[in-house]
């Protein structure tokens, strides 16, 4: 005889079943806790290099070295490291945010900190990654598996120092321009802005995704029209909202020139070119200038309404009629004797031109006649006379690649200035308070 308790037992049993089973939908499983990672991560920590001190804009004097370790069944090269910059504008092995290092076969790896110039604590903190990591599925970054934090110290540095914030600076095209005189902005592949003259600069925000900036001008409005490499011509009114102007353009591959002046602008491409508007961007005309050239450059806009430009053939034109019309001009031999290099109009409404035999010179409008100077000395490599600009009524130049390069003036005898910095120059701005920024081989240069 079987007791009531063994069917009241199995009936609960078999009441608790159905309820599992009814929770559930078709082809669901039941529902179980999600399982925890515990699958083993890369760990890494910092040998040597921390809390050291150093002068803004400079390398600290020692290089950080990690130590990576990583689980039994990974591989070394499987994983990297990044950087980020926490506090200061410091640079990382060239490119803070996005360079990648390799590890060495023995875990460790190394890495130098050119330090930010905005605050004398500085921190930044390196992150190991797996490379099987670089994106998930669902389209978010990746994690990194560990992280540590790097501290340093900056001082301010004395005589010529670097600027910090701007990036790697591309040395052939990097130029500096203002409105204001007091606020300065870098074309530097995109666009930076410093309020400090020139020590700190950070990135101008807003600036529609483009092509890199090759070149930035204002007109006497404060409008500030920027060129791209292949994306034509942009401009703002107020420095957050941009208009594209490429109106009637055909080819914005490549630029070759680019000029802003209030009732004119004019812009020209490697294979197309050069064009004129008139009525700011809102189409732009083609010009015929020469059946010989293909590519113009060096535009510029005298004050009695002459447009000039050269050609790649080295020959100087000139329009009287915006552009319906132009007309060569021969110079004298001993003006330039090869292709130009720098094209400036003075206040005083002489031509100045600068070229690849290390000559610049003065020239009339009116006559064709002036003056020049060669600096040309044979060493077996390319010299020319660029960078022509004016400031408090001398006009000053850059000479290139001879035996005695550097800025040099009129006023200075067309001789040197002896401005105590040691490395090769390749463009300089002149600050509304007379003191230079100076473009080297490593950086953007100002002096304290």
């Amino acid at each position: 005889m079987i007791k009531p308790t063994y069917y009241i037992k199995h009936l609960l049993i078999l009441f608790a079943a159905v309820l599992m089973l009814t929770g559930c939908k078709k082809g669901e499983k039941p529902q179980t806790e999600p399982p925890l990672d515990t699958k083993p991560k890369a760990r890494i920590s910092l040998l040597s290099g921390g809390s050291q001190s150093g002068a803004y804009g400079e390398y600290l004097s020692n290089e950080l070295t990690f130590n990576i370790t990583v689980p039994q069944d990974k591989k070394i090269a499987e994983y990297y490291l990044q950087f980020a910059l926490v506090q200061g504008n410091g640079i990382v092995d060239n490119d803070a945010m996005n360079f990648q290092s390799n590890i060495l076969p023995d875990g460790t790896a190394k890495a130098r900190w050119q330090l930010g110039c905005n605050t004398p604590s500085q921190k930044i903190k390196a992150y190991v990654y797996a490379y099987q990591q670089s994106y998930t599925g669902d389209g978010k970054p990746p994690v990194p598996q560990d992280s540590v934090e790097i501290q340093a110290t900056g001082t301010k540095p004395k005589g010529w120092a670097r600027a910090c914030g701007c990036g790697i600076l591309d040395i052939f095209n990097a130029q500096v321009t203002t409105f204001d005189n007091e606020t300065l902005y870098l074309v530097n592949r995109e666009l930076y802005v410093s309020t400090d003259n020139g020590v700190n600069w950070g990135k101008v925000n807003g600036i529609p995704k483009s092509s890199d900036v090759v070149s930035a001008q204002f007109n006497s409005k404060g409008w500030l029209y920027l060129l791209t490499k292949s994306d034509g011509v942009l401009y703002s009114k107020d420095l957050k909202n941009w208009t594209a102007i490429n109106n009637g353009i055909i080819d914005k591959r490549d630029p070759t020139g680019f000029m802003v002046k209030d009732d004119v602008l004019m812009v020209s491409f490697y294979f197309d070119g050069p064009y004129i508007t008139t009525d700011n961007g809102g189409f732009w005309q083609k010009s015929i200038v020469s059946r010989d050239s293909q590519r113009f450059m060096l535009f510029n806009k005298h004050a009695d309404g002459s447009l000039y430009l050269f050609d790649d053939w080295g020959t100087l034109f000139r329009s009287k009629d915006t552009g319906k019309s132009w007309q060569s001009i021969k110079l004298d031999y001993g003006y330039y004797l090869s292709q130009p290099s720098g094209f400036a109009i003075g206040p005083d409404g002489n031509l100045y031109i600068g070229s690849d035999n290390a000559t610049i010179a003065q020239v009339s409008p009116v006559t064709l006649k002036g003056t020049a100077k060669r600096y040309y000395e044979w060493n077996s490599s390319s010299q020319s006379v660029a960078n022509i600009s004016f400031f408090k009524d001398d006009v000053f130049y850059l000479v290139r690649n001879t035996p005695k390069p550097g800025v040099y003036s009129i006023k200075n005898n067309w001789g040197r200035l002896e401005l105590g910095f040691s490395k090769d120059i390749y463009s300089y701005y002149i600050k509304p308070d007379g003191n230079f920024l100076l473009v080297g081989q490593d950086g953007l240069y100002y002096k304290n």
